[in-house]
């Protein structure tokens, strides 16, 4: 690949504007509206930069030359087009998902709240609800602009381009966590070029590269780990909703095989869907022998969910080599640290759990160790080019050595400016140094959980969900493994902790999804409850508290498929979680959380 003249280093605006002019005839995108390759639609470099240009100039008949404009128009090729066109604009782009729904539209209103948009462009089908929309905002905030683009909107209204501009910040990330308190990430041109930079030069360059992706574009994996990316690197990407994916998985490993993709991006979930869901007639039609690289972040990266993925689909042509565990978040604007290109499998380690728990990571002396006494953890290889991460007791603040259990800070080009209009929360989060060292850079406090072996970085979870009881740090994600590995009709688990009702101590709370109908779920609650407790008792040396069983949509997940914990537990103890219906009244009650004692 060749390097981008200086003047495409500037944005990610200005290197689309130079592909446009150097290779305009090449494929930049190519989009699936049915999830499926019936009807595909393509777009060039040249073509992506005409509707860019459109909607700029759009923008500029409206008055609109600066501020933050929020993109929430649904996953495909006009959102594309509308966040470069927001930046070419001289605006801000403020990527949002639409208002579809009840927690959507909270999540929505939340970030107008916040961000206080001169305008929203958003999807032609919302116009009847603006007023709705305006009332609920708060009172003192000013009302936006709302533009609802036909086909017409993504058409020069003349002859008369808008020029490029790169004017700062480039976005405003919010994260994909609670509706209740969003926090803005300002992010700049030079963070978002950086955050490709890295990338390219950890991925490599390879001339046939072609980029498949599922992930909502509004969210950091989606947006600058996919569409971002791709443009700057100059190869194409291969698009289809998130909800299409949702509702048939195989749609994304056929899509995979369909077009040649050879790199591909996905949280931890999405592979445990692909090898829970995908039968074996599907499994005929897939050829996944040209994925090279396959990335998978999010959550803490599952050993076990990578090797039934390697598992079910190595028939195909899956490389386990391909699989590229990484970290990173939106305040590094993404990526901090990934496998090593050069290794051949994903790195796991197995530890010693009684001491992991008590902040040490210890391999495992010898063989003969039950599997109860260790906990296997993947790593998240080495940290990004030209970037810096320690791992920092959180309450002392003094760094720690390898092996020993800290809150993971990252220093680099990657780092966002703050947090928008928190200037007290950005010092506090982006302008960390730790003590008794002579190191003045400023770090970015990331609040997850980890440590680092052989110069390689692991993550154990997020510091504030870490559950603590007896003077144990318990993580989450460990328990709601042993439970979900408890009964195969369980879906999603969430575990806390709570404060005790009869003793003066924490305890552990579980709200778990049951598959089946509600006469189902009565049939086998007391087998549930008894293998749930039974589960985790026996790996972690903790009997549950209390549990909840709910159907479907109990546990709450953010839109890119994490749990929210925290809002599970607010809603737990406000009592506003999903339940059962109650059987038949010669029943037992089914929709009252079940006790366990």
């Amino acid at each position: 690949m060749r390097p981008l003249p200086p003047s495409a280093r500037t944005s990610l605006v200005h290197v689309l504007e130079h592909r446009a002019t150097q290779t305009p005839d090449r494929l930049a995108f190519r989009f699936l509206p049915d999830g499926t390759g019936d009807h595909p639609v393509d777009w060039t470099y040249g073509e992506l930069a005409k509707r860019a240009g459109a909607v700029a100039a759009h923008l500029h008949a409206r008055g609109l030359t600066q501020g933050h404009i929020v993109l929430a128009l649904d996953p495909g090729l006009d959102y594309v087009a509308g966040l470069f066109g927001i930046m070419q604009a001289g605006c801000t782009a403020v990527p949002c998902f639409p208002p579809f729904g009840r927690r959507a539209t909270a999540r929505f209103l939340s970030v107008l709240d916040d961000c206080a948009p001169r305008a929203v462009l958003t999807d032609p089908r919302f116009a009847g609800q603006v007023e709705q929309f305006h009332q609920q905002l708060t009172p003192a905030a000013e009302r936006p602009q709302w533009i609802f683009p036909e086909a017409d909107f993504y058409q020069l209204p003349d002859d008369s381009p808008v020029p490029s501009r790169a004017v700062e910040p480039a976005l405003i990330q919010y994260s994909s966590g609670s509706t209740g308190d969003p926090k803005g990430i300002v992010l700049t041109h030079a963070n978002l070029l950086s955050n490709c930079r890295v990338l390219d030069a950890h991925m490599g360059y390879e001339e046939d590269r072609v980029g498949c992706s599922w992930l909502p574009p509004y969210h950091d994996m989606g947006l600058m780990g996919t569409i971002m990316l791709a443009v700057h690197g100059g190869w194409p990407l291969v698009m289809l909703s998130p909800i299409h994916f949702v509702q048939d998985p195989y749609r994304w490993l056929k899509a995979i095989t369909d077009h040649k993709v050879t790199i591909s991006v996905g949280p931890n979930f999405a592979f445990d869907l692909c090898a829970q869901s995908i039968g074996d007639e599907e499994l005929a039609t897939l050829d996944l022998s040209r994925l090279r690289q396959v990335f998978c972040g999010s959550e803490p990266v599952s050993g076990n969910t990578m090797e039934r993925f390697e598992e079910r689909f190595a028939p195909v042509g899956f490389d386990a080599g391909s699989l590229i565990p990484c970290f990173g978040l939106a305040e590094a604007t993404l990526f901090v640290s990934g496998k090593p290109e050069a290794a051949d499998t994903i790195r796991t380690e197995l530890l010693d759990k009684d001491a992991l728990e008590r902040g040490h990571a210890r391999r495992v002396p010898a063989p003969g160790t039950t599997a109860s006494d260790v906990v296997e953890v993947v790593s998240c290889g080495v940290v990004a080019e030209n970037h810096h991460v320690i791992i920092v007791d959180p309450h002392t603040l003094m760094p720690l050595t390898d092996g020993e259990i800290g809150e993971i800070w990252v220093h680099g080009a990657n780092v966002a400016a703050g947090y928008l209009s928190r200037p007290e929360l950005s010092a506090e989060t982006f302008g960390a140094r730790p003590a008794g060292t002579t190191d003045d850079r400023a770090y970015l406090r990331t609040g997850d959980l980890g440590f680092f072996l052989d110069g390689e970085l692991f993550v154990t979870g997020r510091l504030k969900d870490l559950i603590v009881i007896s003077g144990r740090n318990l993580h989450p994600q460990d328990i709601e493994h042993s439970v979900l590995r408890a009964h195969q009709d369980l879906r999603r688990i969430a575990a806390f902790a709570v404060r005790s009702e009869t003793r003066d101590e924490e305890e552990v709370v579980l709200v778990a999804e049951f598959r089946g109908t509600a006469a189902e779920f009565a049939a086998q609650e007391k087998e549930l409850l008894q293998r749930m407790t039974a589960a985790v008792t026996e790996d972690h040396g903790v009997r549950p508290g209390r549990v909840h069983i709910g159907p479907p949509g109990t546990v709450l997940m953010t839109t890119s498929g994490k749990v929210r914990r925290r809002d599970t537990r607010k809603a737990y103890l406000d009592g506003t979680l999903r339940t059962f219906p109650a059987p038949a009244p010669n029943g037992t009650p089914a929709g009252a959380p079940a006790g366990v004692s």
